[in-house]
């Protein structure tokens, strides 16, 4: 848990800091809209390897009122102090762990992970196949640390393909460029098909694990190019070979499009409303929600069961336009989780008014958040 929360310089606050009662394992933030309350969701959330709930740059995070060109979060857990400072005039971020400096964040990956939900994510099953890959990588960064560096490396390789395509289309095929090209190639079918074999195997699990009482029931799987063509192959030979065929018979195209035009950038979570049996995308707003809910809330409590580390739980104003009887089922959920696993759980939610989180019942700390001010109560 956070016992502790202080933030510096960081969106509208310029000084804050937020003590947390050693009961708590629920804590309301409510307030206005406009006020920042997902500001402060955002800080902790800095803290995840998948990166911020905004996806945010550093330089945007800084509060522009202030002559100050740096932001810093710190969070007192009962294992130790963990912060993160960045300077804006010299770009230089720096995590530390009980005032001495580390390169990352994987010392608080051993111990502690965050995931959210956020309003934006309401229209996520009418957005664009990117943003549902982002949710799928955030649920699938929680169980491999190295996954989320996949994505990464995946994309600068696939950039520095691109930069040497725009050569290679112009006529420039010198046989050292064609050498290159197969290593860069070669390089982004191995880290491919580990993304897409992390994001099959989320999903499976997601459908597996789905919480029945009271959500709609779902079918879910990736699709693309890749999860027909090459996942289903027997062997990693066979896959490796023809992933990269497929990069090599592209490159014309790739070249003059400018895009990468095969591979897991390319696919898409598709999620199947069972009752109707009709995609998530066909559903009434208040379904889609709830699907989503109930997707969340089902990896949620997989973890719960299978991670020994300590959850802190970001939930993001979700509460917006769901009817009583549906907030309260996501409530009843959520005290579930709280009442089983106290000791590994921390729920952090927002909205705008106090009434809302009454069936929450006990143990909950409120935090009124106005005008740059944080008060308990």
């Amino acid at each position: 848990m956070i016992k502790r929360l202080q933030l510096n310089n960081f969106r509208n606050y310029e000084d804050i800091r937020l003590i947390i009662p050693d009961l708590s394992s629920i804590i309301v933030l409510y307030g206005n809209n406009g006020e920042g309350k997902t500001n402060i969701l955002e800080s902790i959330s800095l803290f995840s390897e998948f990166g911020s709930l905004r996806r945010a740059k550093y330089d945007e995070i800084v509060n522009g009122n202030l002559k100050y060109g740096h932001w810093g979060v710190t969070m007192d857990t009962p294992i130790c102090t963990f912060s993160m400072t960045y300077d804006r005039p010299t770009g230089r971020k720096v995590h530390k762990i009980d005032g001495n400096a580390r390169r990352n964040l994987s010392e608080f990956a051993k111990n502690y992970y965050v995931l959210w939900l956020t309003y934006e994510m309401d229209r996520l099953f009418l957005q664009s196949p990117s943003a549902r890959r982002d949710f799928i990588d955030l649920l699938c960064s929680v169980s491999s640390v190295e996954h989320m560096k996949n994505v990464r490396n995946y994309e600068k390789l696939t950039k520095d393909r691109l930069k040497i395509l725009k050569n290679y289309v112009n006529g420039n095929r010198k046989e050292d460029i064609e050498k290159w090209l197969s290593v860069l190639e070669n390089q982004i079918v191995e880290l491919g098909i580990k993304i897409a074999n992390k994001r099959m195997k989320t999903v499976v699990e997601l459908e597996m694990n789905q919480i029945k009482d009271g959500f709609p029931i779902f079918k879910n799987e990736m699709t693309g190019g890749i999860e027909h063509s090459i996942l289903p192959l027997g062997n990693s030979s066979e896959k490796t070979e023809l992933y990269e065929r497929e990069l090599r018979d592209r490159r014309d195209r790739d070249g003059f499009s400018g895009m990468t035009t095969f591979g897991p950038n390319r696919s898409d979570w598709k999620v199947l409303y069972v009752d109707k049996m009709i995609d998530a995308s066909l559903c009434s707003a208040g379904e889609q929600k709830m699907l989503l809910n109930g997707v969340f809330l089902s990896f949620v409590a997989s973890r719960l069961k299978e991670d020994s580390r300590h959850l802190l739980l970001l939930l993001d104003d979700i509460v917006a336009y769901l009817d009583g009887s549906h907030r309260a089922l996501l409530f009843s959920n959520i005290r579930k989780f709280v009442d089983r696993h106290a000791k590994k759980l921390s729920v952090w939610l927002s909205g705008t008014s106090k009434e809302l989180f009454s069936d929450l019942g006990r143990d909950v700390t409120f935090f009124l958040v106005h005008n740059g001010i944080v008060k308990e109560g």
